[in-house]
């Protein structure tokens, strides 16, 4: 493994700590109210989107369910990713969460027989961020291809505000994020109107 590579292995494993302890101190309310309702500026964005992609959170992952039945109550077409090999994610339209399946390394996904659909916006989970709009992922780089392909669509990050790290080594299939929301705070990439 090269230095990068380690690099990059050992900050997912600090920061899939820190996220732990955070979330595991919160209380049934606090994690019930947390990213109940967009901040004004992703609300923008949503509201200017017909197809909003969001991921299934797990464990301590920011929760995206209030975002969906959000995005549902303002009529948006939802998606969510299934993972097709090491393809780009395939999003696919779901109209009830409670439909989504075990999928892919037990994620919630689509049924294969729900249409395929391309997303304005897409809404991805993390382990870690910084304010250049880095961001760390799982390490199977199934969002960056996906970003590649759907490079027209606004790329949102959710995230915890313990997930921020100081410099996120990027190589160059690493895509940036437009924006950031945690708990706390919005970060949006520079020149970024919402």
């Amino acid at each position: 493994m090269n230095n990068l590579s380690d690099n990059k292995k050992k900050l997912r494993e600090e920061y899939r700590r820190r996220r732990d302890a955070f979330y595991s101190q919160l209380d049934t309310a606090t994690k019930g109210l947390a990213f109940r309702r967009p901040p004004s500026p992703l609300a923008k964005l949503i509201e200017q989107s017909d197809v909003v992609a969001l991921y299934s959170a797990m464990g301590s992952e920011a929760p995206t369910a209030r975002l969906a039945e959000y995005c549902t109550e303002i009529g948006k077409t939802l998606a969510f990713p299934a993972v097709i090999g090491d393809s780009p994610l395939e999003f696919r339209q779901v109209d009830n969460i409670e439909l989504l399946e075990t999928g892919y390394q037990n994620i919630s996904e689509p049924a294969a027989d729900c249409p395929v659909v391309t997303p304005d916006l897409i809404i991805t989970p993390m382990i870690a961020f910084d304010r250049s709009m880095g961001r760390l992922g799982q390490g199977k780089g199934h969002y960056d291809r996906s970003f590649a392909v759907h490079p027209n669509a606004t790329r949102i990050g959710l995230a915890w505000s313990v997930q921020e790290a100081e410099n996120i080594p990027m190589q160059s299939h690493d895509v940036t994020l437009d924006m950031i929301v945690t708990e706390s705070e919005i970060i949006q990439r520079v020149g970024m109107t919402s």
